[in-house]
């Protein structure tokens, strides 16, 4: 005979979710990886080997950016240029009295954004081998302080806030992080500026219109932005002189840097246009599959990275 505890339930016990070996296991390989990225990304980019007095003429204008930041003189009054009160942290030029300030600045707009990169390739890539490849494959090539990779935080943020997050919850920490570090190069260069306006603009459009939630990522940029100009050195109120100053100066700068008169302009323009355009259809492609008729504010905001 068979005994039966009649008392038991028949149905099964909670179990509450723990985390297990395997899961513990993936966790610190994905952390060993990050942090082996950005260890690669500090020593492939910060300036170890920075260039010394004397520098070439062209390099002038670097120079007085630090020589600007070190005296805390004012954008827009003190001097016109289309460099804002970071600007000295673009370039690898030693000048004793910023270095230290332009090197911690520097790592930390480095290591900030490589972690975004990481994260990102864990949802799109779920890969800690191929992840790596893919970015130690980015900085090898372009390495990090220059135009490209200051432009490449509003395409992340673009990517994150558009095809990456969850559209019924708030912003991700990713979206939020490069929020913050477009507002930092913003005041880097005035073209960063405008993208990164242009860039934000179309997400509070998406963010009120179209996801009907609160616009937490364009208060975040507003106050981020607010944030970085008073720790700067800068007074709220040069604000403006900045932005109008700059606009005078960035348009003459951009029709003396014309094209033309470079060799091969032709091939460089058709190449530049063939870029943009293939990287332009496969955005749309993708914002159409997950966004459909609200893909509009993604491809505009994807449109102001080409400025």
């Amino acid at each position: 005979m068979i005994l039966v505890d009649t008392t038991a339930s028949s149905e099964p016990d909670s179990i509450e979710p723990t985390s297990t070996p395997g899961s513990k296991s993936r966790r610190g390989l994905w952390i060993a990886t990050g942090a082996l990225i950005v260890v690669f990304a500090l020593l492939r980019t910060l300036p170890f080997d920075p260039r010394v007095n004397p520098v070439a003429e062209d390099d002038s204008w670097e120079l007085a950016l630090n020589l600007f930041a070190s005296r805390h003189d004012l954008c827009g009054k003190d001097y016109i240029f289309t460099f804002g009160p970071l600007g000295f942290m673009f370039g690898q030029a030693f000048f004793p009295a910023t270095f230290t300030v332009k090197v911690v600045l520097q790592a930390i707009m480095c290591s900030l954004t490589t972690v975004v990169l990481v994260m990102q390739g864990k949802r799109l890539i779920d890969s800690p081998f191929r992840t790596t490849m893919w970015i130690l494959g980015l900085l090898g090539l372009y390495g990090f302080f220059a135009d490209v990779f200051f432009l490449a935080v509003p395409i992340l943020l673009v990517n994150q806030h558009f095809l990456i997050d969850d559209r019924k919850k708030p912003p991700s920490v990713e979206s939020l992080i490069l929020t913050c570090l477009l507002a930092i190069t913003a005041i880097v260069k005035f073209t960063f500026f405008v993208g990164g306006v242009w860039t934000i603009a179309f997400i509070a459009l998406d963010e009120m219109l179209i996801k009907r939630s609160r616009p937490v990522l364009t208060i975040t940029f507003v106050c981020a932005l607010g944030l970085s100009w008073l720790l700067s050195g800068q007074p709220i109120e040069t604000f403006l002189n900045y932005i109008l100053t700059s606009l005078p100066v960035a348009s003459g700068h951009s029709e003396a840097m014309t094209a033309f008169d470079t060799p091969n302009w032709l091939l460089a323009i058709l190449a530049s246009i063939a870029s943009a355009a293939v990287l332009f259809a496969l955005f749309g492609k993708l914002a159409y599959q997950r966004l459909g008729k609200g893909m509009f504010p993604a491809l505009l905001a994807e449109s102001g990275l080409f400025f």
